[in-house]
């Protein structure tokens, strides 16, 4: 018997090797339909093994090998990877049924199914409409807004004035600043830019958002959170996140609901109570209601004291290297504006350079797409770098050239294909909040100040830092006041 188990060995072991490798085959290979892509995948790991840190460069290499759909497995989940402009509207836009939907991943699970950030289908629209008509009824896209975020630009400029030319990092100030308008908005009310609690949770959000992207392996990964220690920062993330919601976010909310009058719709968090008070008055089914206030409340604190800021830095870090940009802003400030007076909204149109400057910087169902068969389920990755540094729409896409976006008639030009807040139903929400805080906040601080580089001449980095969104490292800066005494 001895004998005839060592015999049988060898075939066991060649049988068992081919099950393995006939089971990774059926597992790995792509089914009929799917976009092309890399070779095939290593078990567990699918094409995970090919990707940096920052897959970006990889993703712009398989764009001109395989085209501009093209597909790839992370882990065992199937990643449809969108590029240029036409391809992504034609997802976003025309087949939005399909496309708008959040994939299953673990991201978006720490949203619990609420809010904006990480619901679909009828919840999701559900609350986008309304927080779009609150937003605007708070003045989104008027000068009513505008207004209130030039007090806060005014008390911007006095700090940096405070500094005195000096060398110094401006992020966590403009942080603080930005962070303040959509506190604003929705709380009814700003924090001083050296309160110790509001810095503090400021530090956390930045924090989060940093540690948040050692997190995206558990999207296609997520037994790996059940290991021990905190090798992926799961557990950092979920604890900073739960710590700013419950300790600092909730309070604002159960304030707001404690001192709530009828009518009131001063904030978004009293104009919110008044639509979950219609609707339960009415007896409709709806997803209007507290815990869904709760989640909205963070995705619009997180999302809008980060991402402007950020985009702020990155424009200081530009016009250091190109000193050029600024001095053209503030000639044509100059001949618009004057130096008495702080830029306005109303300014806009005229300050075509200025805001050329600004500019400068999972499917529901099976689908048929671009002769693909993509099926339910599958992530789908709009890669809006695509569009925005494609040489063929923009010439030197990497060079910063606001000029770009000047017509031959001098005039502002916004060519349809310039989509940084993404398109579709997916659209940035605060797309226009943004945009107004950028072009009033650069548009004062050029006419207020000229920013050089310390006076060793060092120049920040043009290379970022990648978490959930990409920073500039750290830098210094002197804002050094023009001659001119203006008026705040």
């Amino acid at each position: 018997m001895a004998i005839i188990a060592i015999l049988l060995e060898p075939a066991s072991l060649l049988l068992t090797t081919v099950l393995i490798l006939c089971l990774w085959w059926m597992s790995t290979r792509r089914p009929p339909g799917l976009p092309p892509g890399p070779g095939p995948a290593l078990p567990l790991l699918g094409h995970l093994h090919l990707l940096d840190k920052d897959p970006r460069p990889k993703f712009r290499e398989w764009r001109r090998q395989y085209g501009d759909v093209f597909s790839l497995y992370m882990g065992g989940r199937l990643v449809v990877v969108l590029n240029g402009y036409h391809v992504i509207k034609e997802a976003l836009v025309k087949h939005a049924d399909a496309f708008s939907d959040r994939p299953n991943t673990f991201a978006f699970e720490i949203c619990r199914d609420r809010g904006i950030t990480g619901t679909s289908g009828v919840k999701f629209k559900e609350q986008r409409k309304v927080s779009l008509e609150i937003l605007r009824h708070l003045g989104m896209g008027k000068n009513v807004l505008a207004e209130r975020i030039q007090e806060e630009v005014a008390q911007y400029i006095k700090a940096l004035h405070s500094h005195q030319g000096q060398p110094v990092d401006l992020r966590e100030m403009t942080k603080a600043s930005i962070s303040n308008n959509i506190c604003s908005i929705l709380f009814g009310r700003r924090f001083e830019y050296d309160d110790p609690e509001f810095t503090r949770y400021l530090a956390m959000v930045a924090d989060t958002l940093k540690s948040a992207s050692g997190t995206a392996l558990l999207n296609f990964f997520p037994w790996l959170k059940h290991l021990p220690g905190d090798l992926f920062n799961f557990k950092k993330v979920l604890s900073m996140t739960h710590l700013i919601e419950t300790t600092f976010l909730r309070p604002q909310l159960d304030n707001h609901i404690l001192n709530h009058t009828n009518g009131n719709t001063s904030d978004f968090i009293h104009a919110y109570i008044v639509e979950i008070q219609k609707r339960r008055d009415s007896g409709q089914a709806t997803s209007v209601d507290e815990d869904n206030l709760q989640q909205l409340i963070r995705d619009f604190f997180f999302a809008g004291t980060e991402t402007t800021a950020t985009a702020i830095c990155w424009a200081l870090v530009y016009i250091l290297h190109r000193p050029e940009v600024q001095d053209k802003c503030y000639k044509e400030i100059q001949r618009v504006v004057g130096t008495e007076n702080a830029p306005s909204m109303l300014h806009k149109q005229k300050l075509a350079y200025v805001e050329a400057t600004v500019m400068e910087h999972g499917l529901a169902c099976d689908v048929n797409f671009q002769g693909h068969v993509l099926p339910k389920d599958t992530m789908v990755l709009p890669f809006l770098e695509s569009v925005l540094h494609d040489s063929e729409l923009w010439e030197n896409p990497l060079s910063f050239r606001p000029e770009r976006f000047i017509g031959p008639d001098g005039k502002l030009t916004k060519p349809d294909e310039f989509i940084p807040f993404s398109t579709g139903r997916r659209l940035c929400v605060g797309e226009s909040l943004a945009r107004m805080e950028l072009f009033l906040y650069l548009a004062t601080m050029i006419q207020h100040f000229r920013f050089l580089p310390p006076e060793d001449g060092q120049l920040p980095s043009l290379e970022g830092v990648l978490g959930l969104t990409h920073s500039p490292k750290p830098f210094h800066i002197r804002a050094v006041p023009r001659t001119q005494t203006l008026k705040l």
